[in-house]
């Protein structure tokens, strides 16, 4: 019979410094930055025509988003890389 005992115990895990209801996804952050960013500049260079505007907001908001998620991935594998063993 296995003896429970013996395994190792669990990874300590610091708590956050901000609370969950009070952190911003660098996703929809990112989004919304490249977002306004690209339509000032397709204003720029475009004028009024606000159907290119709407597209390159659009386009814009995907490249953020996706900007974002690889950020938020990268600090995720750099915060597990940081954790400090249990030392029971």
């Amino acid at each position: 019979m296995p003896e429970s005992r013996n395994r190792p115990g669990h990874a300590y895990q610091q708590p956050a410094d901000v609370p969950a209801s009070q952190r911003t996804k660098g996703r929809v952050l990112w989004a919304i930055l490249l977002a306004v960013f690209a339509a000032l500049i397709a204003f720029f260079a475009l004028g009024d025509n606000y159907v290119a505007l709407a597209i390159i907001a659009a386009a814009g908001a995907v490249v953020g988003y996706f900007i974002g998620k690889a950020m938020e991935k990268d600090a995720k594998k750099d915060e597990m890389e940081n954790q400090q063993p249990f030392t029971g």
